[in-house]
């Protein structure tokens, strides 16, 4: 994991992360994830906390290229690359169109290129992109749960449709589908989270995702003020490893549990490193790895 010193500003990229993947045709390939810092995204969704990594007004000309140049300058390898800029890829102000023949010139060598959109922007810009690649488009979209009630009013804008007919967009372009789904969504019992994440990733399965990345909700001033109401409860590190060895019983390589800020999670500084550990090598191989007992938290092997 590499961070770049200073404030947030267009550049460099708020952090550049190295770890390993699956490829579509199930082999091992190293990912690099770059979070780039750009315009805010237009949705409020009350569960979102990464508008402490965008700018005010639209993303200055050549701030993603820049950005981008730094990354690039820090990979070696040819196989996957992801571009998240805490807002939308297809979105004018978060990377502006005239810079997308700059941007693919730059991702030549990839085999792979997975950015992230709002179901409801993908359209021409995107098919175009993907077919100016030397290598293939992976689109990440924000199911975020399959809900219905709940999805409303998380105030994401979209519907369970919404969410379906991209992906079966994606699909008739040949281009891949990754799904982000919630661990620990707003409105809901703890029971009721654990139960609609595992049917969130069955319908992003269903729809075509070729992986699943599971997210805990993480606290910001919104939630507070929901949890104060009783409407939101914070996963415990505990309720989010249950849920991902549920979902990879399921679905094995197919799901990936995020790691960003996995400490915000954790009560326990002495066993987070191993938990930690062992989330991560269930990403790498998709199949459920013993628990890491601890007597000083609340998960203690059985």
């Amino acid at each position: 994991m590499t961070d770049p010193p200073g404030p947030v500003r267009p550049r460099p990229p708020v952090r550049l992360v190295h770890e390993w993947e699956h490829s579509p045709a199930g082999t091992r390939c190293q990912a690099s994830t770059v979070f780039l810092v750009g315009a805010r995204c237009p949705f409020a969704c009350v569960f979102c906390d990464l508008g402490q990594y965008t700018i005010g007004g639209p993303t200055p000309p050549g701030a993603i290229t820049g950005q981008l140049d730094w990354a690039l300058s820090r990979i070696v390898h040819r196989d996957r690359i992801k571009l998240y800029n805490a807002s939308n890829f297809f979105d004018e102000r978060a990377i502006p169109a005239a810079e997308d023949r700059d941007i693919v010139e730059r991702l030549h060598r990839f085999a792979e290129v997975v950015v992230e959109c709002h179901p409801c922007l993908i359209g021409d810009r995107c098919f175009a992109f993907a077919d100016r690649l030397a290598g293939r488009l992976q689109v990440a979209l924000g199911l975020e749960t399959a809900h219905p009630e709940t999805l409303e009013r998380l105030n994401k804008g979209m519907t369970l449709a919404d969410f379906d007919r991209a992906a079966e967009t994606l699909r008739r372009h040949r281009i891949g589908l990754r799904a982000f789904v919630l661990v620990g969504a707003p409105f809901l019992t703890a029971s009721e989270q654990h139960t609609w994440t595992l049917r969130s990733v069955d319908h992003a399965v269903a729809q075509g995702a070729e992986q699943v990345s599971l997210i805990p909700v993480r606290p910001q001033a919104e939630l507070d003020g929901l949890s104060s109401q009783g409407k939101w409860l914070q996963p415990s590190f505990a309720r989010f490893e249950s849920v991902v060895e549920s979902a990879v019983d399921s679905h094995g390589r197919l799901v990936q549990a995020d790691l960003w800020d996995l400490e915000r999670l954790s009560t326990c500084a002495v066993c987070l490193p191993a938990r930690r550990n062992r989330l991560d090598a269930m990403n790498r191989d998709g199949r459920i790895h013993p628990a890491v007992g601890c007597s000083r938290c609340e998960r203690v092997a059985s």
